[in-house]
């Protein structure tokens, strides 16, 4: 980075604008494996504006992808989609398969996260014409199938994962990445945990390597967390937990980080951490327009919550569980409707407890308001907490509206008459 910054400080100097168009992309790139997001985006969109006064397209396309590829990870999918259109038609005036590969498989990327499954097929078919051996391509088809209930396609693909691992030098590489990461996705969807142990391995060589960039650590540990999750290993989970903090607010390969820390903190029996992880999971999910994985974080949200079976935990399983049934209806999505509705008829042998605090307080809003009481603002609560300020204005609003409160004073006055502080 500080070669980058010498160089664009030597193109603003004498006014060469292709080599700051060229040095910003880069950088953007650098970034991007830095998971410096919001930095990928400013410099990629500073590199686009300059295309229209260079003759770059080689640059332009990559800047597009950074760009495009970066917003789709923050939740800015309409964003994120304009970029990764606009990167398709100019990547078919370069030679090389490579780049038109790569914005086939944004494409797939943008369509797959809003569930739209037949244009995602479509484009990883034309992105595997161009490059059938590509492991970015093969684990997000491979990923579709299984999600959609197509087995038998979906293990093609990851046979044809597990070959490209055979035949590429092990290493800190996106294969080896992906691979630790998506075959505990899909031992997730199915059940099915036969190759979990070469994703472990897969992980455990990435983790292994200095030279791994945050980015390619991030795919491993979150494979390893999903292994934790499926094999109800806390140890391990505990392990990873604190490192998993950063990957709150985005969204990696199809899979949200909220929601991956929420399934770890349960499995560590964090249950208040776990549903915060989880809310702020839907939240990010809605604002995007990721339904495909806002159907699987209502489903986990409610797995929790009828393990934890807590005063009120039931009805809101309940309507969590329609939320998930009815999104995983409508996109097509076989192994989540199945495991929606098994947890639907746990729901249905349950009991529902009384609450345990007045007027359906949670233990988490009782701490809140305990904090409110002593005088402390959203901020001091949050650093106590170890929750962020959005979340506690939330858990504010909550106490206000079932206490009947019009302020934090009186929302103090009736901690105090109940006997809450």
């Amino acid at each position: 980075m500080d070669a980058f910054d010498k160089a664009l400080a030597i193109a603003q100097r004498t006014g060469d604008l292709a080599l700051e168009m060229r040095t910003l992309a880069h950088s953007s790139n650098v970034d991007y494996w830095h998971l410096h997001l919001e930095e990928t985006i400013a410099k990629g969109l500073r590199a686009i504006e300059l295309a229209e006064r260079t003759d770059d397209q080689l640059s332009e396309v990559a800047a597009r992808f950074w760009v495009g590829i970066a917003l789709l990870n923050k939740g800015r999918s309409k964003e994120g989609q304009h970029h990764a259109a606009a990167i398709l038609s100019e990547a078919e005036g370069l030679r090389g398969h490579y780049w038109l590969a790569t914005a086939f498989w944004l494409n797939e990327l943008a369509s797959r996260y809003e569930g739209d499954w037949q244009a995602a097929r479509e484009f990883n078919r034309r992105g595997l014409l161009m490059s059938p051996s590509d492991a970015r391509l093969l684990v997000t088809r491979m990923a579709l199938e299984y999600e959609t209930g197509n087995v038998d396609e979906g293990n093609e693909y990851m046979e044809g994962l597990v070959e490209t691992l055979r035949l590429v030098t092990s290493g800190p590489r996106y294969d080896y990445a992906s691979a630790a990461l998506k075959i505990p996705v899909v031992a997730r969807i199915t059940g099915d945990m036969d190759r979990l142990h070469i994703a472990e391995d897969a992980a455990k060589t990435v983790l292994s390597a200095e030279s791994a960039t945050p980015f390619i650590t991030r795919y491993a540990r979150w494979g390893l967390a999903l292994i934790a999750v499926i094999r109800g290993d806390v140890e391990l989970a505990k392990e990873h937990y604190p490192a998993l903090q950063s990957s709150a607010g985005t969204q990696l390969d199809g899979l949200n980080g909220d929601r991956v820390l929420g399934l770890v903190a349960q499995t560590i029996g964090e249950f208040e951490k776990a549903t915060e992880h989880f809310e702020n999971a839907l939240a990010f999910c809605r604002e995007a327009g990721y339904r495909p994985e806002l159907a699987w974080s209502y489903h986990d949200y409610a797995e929790t919550l009828l393990e934890h079976q807590g005063p009120g935990d039931l009805s809101k399983a309940i309507l969590l569980l329609e939320e998930a049934r009815s999104i995983s209806t409508d996109l097509g999505m076989p192994p989540l409707m199945a495991r929606v509705a098994a947890l639907q008829e746990k729901a249905a042998s349950l009991p529902e407890r009384a609450p345990a605090y007045p007027d359906g307080l949670t233990q988490r809003e009782v701490e809140v308001l305990r904090l409110i009481a002593s005088g402390k603002t959203d901020r001091e609560i949050a650093e106590e907490l170890f929750i962020g300020v959005r979340t506690v204005s939330t858990h504010v609003g909550n106490i206000l509206n079932k206490t009947n409160s019009a302020n934090r004073t009186e929302a103090a006055s009736y901690a105090n008459q109940q006997g809450l502080v």
